[in-house]
């Protein structure tokens, strides 16, 4: 099984990719669906951890407003870095703290927050129930977590061809690691792991949206620099780092309708009260 640990953001090639590529594409339309389900409101204090580029947090930031309070968490420095760059979202936005801080344990108080977010994180901590319990202690009583988490590989068309055009090109280990994001699919089993850390009244749904490469395949061959496998391929020799883009072109056209390329991404959300 592939240690999900080690899909990290720590080359600072790939934070910046990242947030050109995947952000408005992805990571965009899937934050607004969790705040969706989050129903955040106006003044409260909100907790993001694993922000990457701060795209939760950022918007989370204007629908609390200039009363609330949102503080973002992060291992990978310059994802942080990318986040503080960024301008304030907007003048009647709550103001961003980021803050450099482990899933667990969370550098903030007990009972600071009426909401905790996670988009895409849980599945890379190293000690998920401790990060679970960490959430709900960093909680007001009345408080509640949204946690995103993707579903099986196969039901997440770009990332499936991605892990398609690796298998057959690379070695094994570096192939594998593409898998890291889809390493906790079940639904269940995250509803579980909620339950067993003290959260009540867990809601589980499972949502899918299309992620859009507007560029076409040459916008879905440069977006695999959005990921922390990228600087390994990169390392590889030149014939098979040419071996490895024909195959992907291959999986991309697969993929490929009216000029962009198009897939579909599936992913299990809870929301939990403690």
């Amino acid at each position: 099984m592939t240690d999900a640990t080690r899909f990290q953001f720590h080359n600072p090639s790939v934070p910046k990719a990242y947030d050109e590529f995947l952000v408005p594409r992805l990571f965009e339309p899937w934050a607004k669906l969790l705040l969706d389900e989050a129903d955040l409101r106006p003044g409260e204090s909100v907790l993001d951890v694993a922000t990457g580029p701060g795209t939760v947090a950022r918007l989370a930031a204007v629908r609390v407003g200039a009363k609330g309070r949102v503080v973002a968490t992060d291992i990978a420095q310059p994802m942080l870095d990318i986040a503080k760059a960024k301008s304030q979202p907007s003048a009647a936005a709550a103001a961003i703290d980021y803050l450099y801080s482990p899933a667990a344990p969370l550098a903030v108080p007990t009972g600071t927050f009426d909401a905790v977010l996670c988009q895409q994180g849980l599945q890379f901590f190293p000690d998920r129930p401790s990060a679970l319990r960490e959430m709900r202690r960093v909680l007001r009583p009345s408080g509640r977590t949204a946690i995103a988490v993707w579903g099986e590989l196969e039901r997440n068309e770009i990332y499936a061809a991605f892990h398609a055009a690796l298998q057959a090109t690379v070695r094994s280990d570096l192939a594998e690691l593409i898998t890291a994001p889809f390493s906790l699919p079940s639904g269940t089993a995250l509803k579980s792991a909620a339950e067993d850390a003290g959260f009540r009244n867990v809601r589980l749904s499972t949502r899918s949206l299309s992620m859009e490469l507007e560029g076409g395949l040459e916008q879905a061959i440069q977006s695999f620099a959005a990921t922390p496998v990228a600087p390994g391929v990169g390392e590889l020799p030149q014939d098979v780092q040419q071996a490895f883009f024909a195959h992907l072109r291959q999986e991309m056209t697969r993929l490929l309708r009216d000029g962009k390329v198009i897939g579909e991404m599936t992913s299990n959300m809870i929301i939990a009260h403690c």
